[in-house]
């Protein structure tokens, strides 16, 4: 298969919804993965071996890997003595950094392992940590803004001007699609596109698209609709410039805290909306609904 080129941009379930979906329509898939994450298995793999996190790599990878028996094997997790709680795909990122000396290769082996079709890149090869403003008290780790007094009122990264992925800026600027989401807005898109150079590429995009989550995450956007995801967005990265801001249309049961839209306070902002389903059930995206959408943008 050949097709457009997709960068989708994030970390977590969310972007793998958006590889899921891009996959389907191209095999020149890039992501661009945030490394900020600081919980479980990647926090403890930052702290002992001071390596950027590899938790949200791996899922990238897994989302995108050809062989699903390989994907399954890199998310297979240690139950029992001192690797319990470790991804195998944690390990295998570490342990190749460890031997390459090169964070970015070291993605790019266990990619290879996987069979991934296009490429997964981590937004900055340099540790980094987050750091917000919550209901005005300073907040730092991602964990702990993820679950903090939300909403974030501003989000920083430490240190402020990581280098970017010298692979990753080419790839957004060679994009036909740029895709910013699902997921945690803050914790996951948001500490991407603060890695400088990310930003800048974004902002320089041939075409960007925004997929709005459909329920509130508890904590970092509690209380923001639509708009205020957007704003908060384009706050975070100035002259960001949106070509669509897709929304999902369609029941949504189970979702207690929905992200309520209001197309024409969307328009004001220049962020035109483009409606269709694109929800299976519950608050999680569906690739193939997805896929659909980004056709239709492309």
């Amino acid at each position: 298969m050949t097709g457009p080129r997709i960068v989708c941009i994030g970390g977590g379930h969310g972007l793998s919804s958006a590889l899921g979906a891009a996959r389907l329509l191209t095999d020149d898939v890039t992501a661009i993965v945030t490394v900020a994450d600081d919980g479980g298995s990647s926090g403890v793999l930052r702290e002992w071996l001071k390596i950027p996190a590899p938790g949200d790599l791996r899922m990238a990878i897994a989302a995108l890997a050809g062989d699903p028996a390989r994907a399954a094997l890199l998310q297979y997790r240690f139950s029992e003595g001192d690797l319990a709680g470790h991804p195998l795909g944690n390990l295998l990122i570490a342990a190749l950094a460890d031997l390459r000396g090169d964070f970015v290769s070291a993605v790019d082996e266990v990619a290879e392992i996987a069979g991934v079709k296009g490429r997964v890149l981590p937004a900055t090869p340099d540790s980094v940590r987050l750091r917000a403003r919550m209901s005005g008290t300073e907040i730092r780790g991602q964990v702990a803004i993820a679950t903090g007094p939300g909403p974030v009122e501003r989000l920083f990264l430490e240190p402020e001007d990581p280098a970017a992925a010298a692979d990753a800026v080419e790839a957004i600027e060679a994009s036909t699609l740029t895709v910013l989401g699902p997921g945690s807005l803050f914790t996951s898109v948001l500490a991407a596109l603060l890695v400088p150079g990310i930003g800048e590429a974004v902002r320089g995009a041939r075409r960007v698209a925004m997929v709005l989550n459909v329920a509130q995450q508890v904590g970092e956007t509690s209380g923001l609709d639509g708009a205020g995801h957007i704003r908060a967005l384009m706050d975070h990265v100035p002259g960001l410039r949106l070509d669509a801001v897709l929304v999902h249309e369609g029941p949504l049961g189970g979702v207690a805290r929905p992200v309520t839209v209001d197309a024409s306070a969307l328009a004001a902002m220049r962020a035109p909306v483009v409606g269709a389903d694109l929800v299976a059930s519950g608050a999680r995206h569906d690739p193939d609904k997805l896929a659909a959408a980004f056709k239709g943008l492309l």
